[in-house]
């Protein structure tokens, strides 16, 4: 990704910096209880049986001062980042090479500001896990400790050990309010559940849920409660409600139909189940899953398409008109020359040749007949050199577009109508001057803009102003300005969409990269509006793409932080990840994920490069034939957003009928 600043004549409709698409925090979940992708379970093959072990104050003997400052600054990612419970902003960070950093208001993850070491030593640090009154430690040599605080996370201070006996941790899965811990041996597994963290290899509040032959390889919690998925060596699994009998027994049941699961990955909402024929299953209950009940199978993407024949690209508007998909505009990676610095943008329109987007006519079906293109989509003097003046043959870059009274509708500044996506008019006043549109002059549209039609309405949407605008006009004439989305945060990179005869709005962040968000906001005419009390359960993040079909939304990719650095005031993202996951909702407001993100081991894993700003489409010609077709935007095989580049590949993605999915 580019070191770009985005600029717009005005404050209310920039465009801010191009690498810095990242954000801090959700605007009802502190973005740093949510940073990093969550590790289900850190699973260690150790040869000592478990059993043993109990709490005391002791602490790792040859480990150097926990408490101490970090000589040098992590550069990678977080391994994973825990809130410290107790709702102080406080988290606790871990990094690849077992160190750990406590931050107290969630910044300088990496030292520095009010951060400290929580751990840095030998043996190495290789999970921490937040439980309801504490931070949970598992080191390299199986042993465990449990720190009330997230600090001295090795021993010291109020830190007490959990597990220190003979045998050997292999794995904590945080399950409801306490843990379980897996022992494994040459001859099985001791599974022990703690509700308080401490003593986990029995005694005190502690409870053994399996001791048996078979090898415990994974459990994953289902649900708010206490129910689990556990999965052994041999390929079996098993459910069990209440966290007992884990291989059998009481009210567990078998989880499979066959002893075939090879892996399990957790995911909001349930839980994705592989098999040895490569089959992926989502369960949303833990139960059923290789089929029956609620679960469903899971598709793998195709990434066979051929990358499209346009510039790669992101934040390109896309519609389906004509039988065909529809790829308008967009933003480039910014060259420092040829009029193309700062929101360096095209001007172009592309179609493909059948309905899927297998296959694109080598050419624009509409362009700028105007060089260069891209360019400057706010022309500025650079280097003393004047901007290229915007296209006046053309609509504006970002313009949203829409299929509006039979007619692909393009909607910004100005607003422009074709009965073919080939030959264009744009909608004037008596004396041949433009009709203006929804946008207010001198400004045009953004990568935030949004058209919607909803009960014989056109609306359109300015999300980094809050401002919508309706009309029911058949050439798209007349708008009228509905005011502010009333206690509505304006924003960059949300997403807006129609489900259920509703308007609804989501996630995004603030444009000076200050918060990123996950709330939901809904309407039904585009002047009252409510916010829902739960956020979505996805993440906080900029720049997802959104297509609806079916009664269904598909929410897929986007961007956000991993953590940040703050500086006299002054806040900077240190690190920052796209996505590759994708999550659907029937309502708008309960979401389920259908694919797992980067780095989940399952087959088709890094098939969608991890992206943001890509546009996606809802294709099918019938019920049993639904894709979700994502293309372009801005990404690449590593999730690390400093190395995205511009994209311009095409990713399918199957999509089972709606009313099979859970």
């Amino acid at each position: 990704m580019r070191n770009t600043i985005r600029r717009f004549a005005n404050n209310k409709f920039k465009l801010l910096n191009k690498s810095r698409r990242r954000l801090q925090k959700t605007s009802h979940i502190d973005v740093r209880f949510w940073l990093a992708p969550y590790l289900s379970s850190i699973l260690l093959v150790l040869t000592a049986c478990g059993g043993g072990g109990g709490s005391g104050s002791s602490s790792i003997s040859d480990s150097p001062d926990a408490a101490s400052a970090s000589s040098s600054s992590e550069t990678g990612p977080p391994t994973k980042i825990v809130a410290v419970p107790g709702g102080s902003g406080a988290v606790v960070a871990l990094f690849p090479d077992g160190r750990a950093f406590f931050s107290a208001d969630g910044f300088n993850l990496t030292g520095g500001g009010s951060t400290v070491s929580a751990y840095s030593g030998s043996p190495k640090l290789t999970d921490i896990v937040a439980l309801g009154a504490g931070i949970e430690s598992l080191f390299s040599d199986g042993s465990a400790y449990f720190s009330p605080d997230g600090q001295n996370l090795g021993g010291g201070g109020a830190t007490v050990s959990a597990y220190g006996g003979s045998g050997q941790i292999a794995s904590l899965t945080r399950v409801g309010t306490g843990i379980d811990a897996v022992f494994t041996g040459t001859k099985g597994s001791n599974v022990y559940y703690s509700s308080d963290g401490r003593n986990l290899g029995g005694g005190g509040h502690t409870i053994g849920v399996y001791a048996g032959d078979g090898k415990v390889q994974q459990i994953v919690a289902v649900g708010p409660g206490d129910a689990v998925v556990t999965l052994f060596a041999n390929g079996s699994a098993f459910y069990s409600a209440d966290n007992r009998n884990l291989g059998g027994g009481g009210s567990t049941v078998a989880a499979a139909n066959s002893a075939s699961v090879t892996a399990l990955v957790q995911v909001g909402g349930g839980v994705l189940a592989q098999f040895a024929s490569g089959s992926v299953y989502l369960s949303p209950d833990g139960q059923h899953l290789s089929g029956g009940g609620s679960t469903v199978g899971v598709p793998a993407w195709d990434a066979s398409l051929a990358d499209g024949p346009f510039t790669r690209r992101d934040s390109a508007h896309g519609t389906i008109f004509l039988g065909k998909l529809w790829l308008s505009g967009g933003f480039s990676d910014p060259t420092g020359n040829n009029s193309c610095f700062d929101t360096c943008s095209f001007y172009d329109l592309w179609s493909s040749t059948d309905a899927e987007g297998a296959s694109w006519n080598k050419t624009p079906s509409f362009a700028t007949a105007t060089s260069p293109d891209p360019r400057d989509a706010t022309p500025v003097v650079n280097n003393g050199v004047q901007d290229a003046a915007l296209p006046t043959d053309f609509y504006d870059s970002y313009s949203a577009i829409t299929v509006w009274n039979g007619e692909l509708t393009a909607i910004g500044a100005t607003v422009w109508r074709s009965a073919d996506g080939v030959t264009w008019a744009r909608n004037n006043l008596g004396d041949g001057t433009a009709s203006p549109g929804p946008v207010p002059a001198p400004f045009h549209a953004t990568e935030n803009s949004r058209a919607l039609l909803l009960g014989g309405v056109l609306y359109f949407l300015q999300l980094d102003t809050g401002e919508v605008y309706s009309t029911t006009a058949a050439d798209a004439t007349g708008w009228t300005d509905l005011g502010p989305i009333p206690g509505f945060t304006p924003r960059c990179g949300g997403t807006a969409f129609v489900l259920e005869g509703e308007i609804w709005v989501e996630g995004g962040g603030a444009c000076d990269y200050t918060q990123v968000y996950n709330d939901i906001w809904v309407s039904a005419d585009g002047v009252h509006w409510t916010e829902q009390p739960t956020p979505a359960a996805w993440s906080g993040r900029m720049w997802p793409c959104v297509a609806t079909g079916d009664g269904i939304v598909w929410l897929a990719g986007g961007y956000a932080p991993t953590d940040w650095l703050s500086t006299d005031g002054n806040i900077s993202v240190r690190y920052a990840n796209n996505h590759a996951d994708v999550w659907y909702s029937k309502n708008g407001t309960d979401w389920r994920q259908f694919k797992a993100d980067i780095g989940s081991g399952l087959p088709d894993d890094g098939k969608l490069e991890p992206r943001h700003a890509p546009t996606c489409y809802f294709t099918g010609a019938s019920a049993t034939a639904r894709s979700l077709i994502i293309i372009a935007g801005t990404g690449g095989t590593s999730p690390n957003a400093a190395d995205a580049e511009t994209l311009s590949s095409i990713r399918r993605l199957p999509l089972p009928q709606a009313a099979s999915l859970p």
